[in-house]
């Protein structure tokens, strides 16, 4: 068996574990994005939900799903390694599949609650593996991330256009009896799933110690006993989250609480960073004990879920929490030994997501001198404040990218037609499957230009890109808008057109998704990096959250209208989103000097 020295020591573009790892994972998306893609359709055609609430429903299954990787991955780190809690998550979303093939209609929260647990366990930990390939600075470790994307767009592009077609009928339809179309959709992404895992456990020899337990130092009792802690916990919750994906309302409240709990995590982590012998200005060390941060860590959200429930919404009631957050954190960090902060500001976006700190000062030279102590950590936070200004504008790009498993989904069911260029294909397969189709087309030739740039000293920065993504989305929505020119008296419009739409937004992708992710690592110190991309997924969390609001907002005077007026308020709709698609990309284009300024070095 090769060592990690070995591995990474490889000749060539890839090492051959990056294959084994593309393929499971190429097989893990079929199996999410053909899911996925049946989700809203099959509530409304057999759960006899009404559009509204199908895309509510999608969006708090979906935030469940992406903020699932956040814990998934804490308790990988902490506790199971990267390949046992990928193995686990991998068998959960098997049975969420085969009970979904059982029987969709009377199962279907089940078989979702496992599937979100699985996929929590799975998703997070197979893109960190990849990344433990390579080298620390291997100019090869980009490449390598960008071949393992086309995998990923390539399971999707298999699985959001087969499972869809096949369930609805547009393939196979000789093959499969009507009332077992959608059984057998969903037993698709079961069967595929095993092969994931199957290709998986089959190869994960040649990995060497990559993805092991991080306990491998403790006892093999306690070790054990921990593990079986943790699996039989994330089936104990399955119950509780069946409740709370049946039921949107405690979705809200858990967005709620999983973002300000993940910015506390993230500081409490960053209290154990110690670099180059500079005190550390969140150190928690001090007077304040882990019993008394844990305590602050659960606090924080009550208190904010307590007065939403007592404001019955009101924003200005509402606003009352934000100055209780302060009291809170800053009684908390003031009684700290070993730092005395100038200020202390929190702002809170999106339901107490992110925190600012002011510059420090500390007198205390134990560490180091004043002026190293000054030198070092506000470069640090600032870098900390940009990298939270890219998830914060992502959450509005995935709100918006996110309506391909939502709204655009029924639109594409309702008023598309099913042809391009002649040939027949299911509308709502293209809808969930084109961006794939375009990401594994043109992620190559995007990275040639940003490369050709570079050469000349004209590429943009990380800032400007997030722009363009957002000019890009706002292009693309604005095409689905001008599809209600293009339709017949019976409300369907051109395919060929909408598709378009999703060539513009793919390019949009490919300047926010995969920059962002490379961001994130640059950003935040190596002990954090794990914690920060965990974050990042958080945002995609947020976004499929109110990607399910705005499709509901979208759908809900819809209600009960013809196909015609159904097509053109859902193209209002859209119009609207990419208006504000295009006023962010102008904000983030304005404020790019200042971003620049906090990423300093980095580009």
């Amino acid at each position: 068996m090769q060592t990690i020295e070995q591995i990474q020591d490889f000749k060539g573009k890839y090492p051959k574990q990056l294959w084994y790892l593309f393929f499971s994972e190429m097989w893990e998306r079929f199996c999410f994005y053909g899911m996925r893609g049946m989700l809203v359709v099959f509530m409304v055609n057999h759960l006899a939900m009404d559009e509204k609430t199908a895309n509510l429903q999608y969006g708090a299954t979906q935030a469940w799903v992406y903020a699932f990787t956040f814990i998934g991955g804490l308790f990988a780190d902490k506790i199971l390694g990267l390949r046992k809690s990928l193995f686990w998550g991998g068998i959960l979303m098997i049975l969420g599949s085969i009970i979904l093939a059982i029987d969709p209609k009377n199962l279907f929260f089940i078989g979702i609650s496992f599937t979100i647990v699985g996929t929590g366990f799975f998703k997070p930990n197979i893109s960190s593996m990849v990344g433990q390939l390579y080298k620390e600075g291997d100019p090869r470790r980009d490449a390598g991330f960008s071949f393992f994307y086309m995998g990923v767009n390539l399971g999707a592009l298999l699985g959001g256009y087969v499972c869809i077609a096949v369930a609805e009928g547009s393939m196979w339809q000789s093959m499969v009896p009507e009332h077992l179309r959608w059984n057998v959709g969903f037993g698709f992404a079961a069967i595929v799933m095993m092969i994931s895992l199957l290709t998986f456990t089959q190869t994960q020899k040649t990995l060497s110690t990559i993805g092991l337990s991080p306990l491998q130092e403790v006892a093999t009792s306690k070790r054990k006993g921990l593990e079986i802690a943790t699996y039989l916990g994330s089936l104990l919750v399955i119950p509780i989250i069946i409740v709370m994906v049946a039921n949107t309302k405690y979705t809200d409240y858990f967005m709620m609480f999983i973002g300000p709990a993940s910015i506390l995590y993230l500081f409490y982590e960053i209290s154990t960073i110690n670099e180059k012998g500079l005190k550390n200005p969140f150190s928690f060390q001090g007077r304040v004990s882990r019993g008394q941060y844990a305590l602050l860590f659960f606090l924080i959200p009550i208190i904010h879920l307590l007065i939403i429930d007592l404001s019955n919404g009101s924003l200005i009631l509402t606003a009352f929490y934000i100055p209780i957050y302060w009291f809170l954190v800053a009684n908390a960090t003031r009684r700290c030994h070993d730092i005395g902060l100038n200020g202390f500001y929190q702002l809170i976006p999106f339901f107490g997501l992110f925190l600012l700190f002011k510059k420090e000062e500390i007198n205390d030279n134990k560490y180091g001198s004043a002026n190293e102590i000054r030198k070092g950590y506000p470069a640090y936070l600032k870098k900390l404040i940009a990298a939270l200004i890219f998830i914060i504008f992502s959450v509005f790009f995935w709100a918006f990218f996110e309506q391909s498993g939502g709204s655009l989904s029924l639109f594409a069911a309702n008023n598309l037609n099913n042809t391009i260029a002649g040939v027949e294909l299911s509308p709502n397969g293209v809808n969930n499957s084109a961006n794939s189709f375009f990401v594994i087309g043109f992620a190559a030739l995007v990275g040639l230009v940003w490369l050709w740039m570079a050469k000349r000293k004209i590429e943009p920065n990380t800032i400007i890109k997030f722009g363009l993504a957002f000019l890009f989305l706002a292009g693309g929505f604005w095409v689905f808008y001008y599809t209600q020119f293009f339709a017949d008296l019976n409300g369907k419009t051109s395919l060929g057109i909408f598709t378009l739409g999703w060539l513009v937004i793919t390019f949009g992708e490919l300047c926010l998704s995969p920059i962002g992710m490379s961001a994130m690592t640059k950003l935040s110190p190596q002990k954090t990096q794990a914690v920060m991309m965990g974050m990042w997924f958080l945002a995609s969390a947020y976004g499929q959250y109110f990607a399910g609001i705005l499709g509901a907002n979208i759908a809900e005077a819809s209600e009960n209208a013809t196909n015609m007026e159904k097509l053109v308020l859902y193209a209002d709709g859209y119009e609207q989103l990419a208006i504000y698609a295009l006023i962010l990309g102008v904000v983030l284009i304005i404020i790019s000097p200042l971003v620049k300024k906090l990423m300093q070095e980095v580009k």
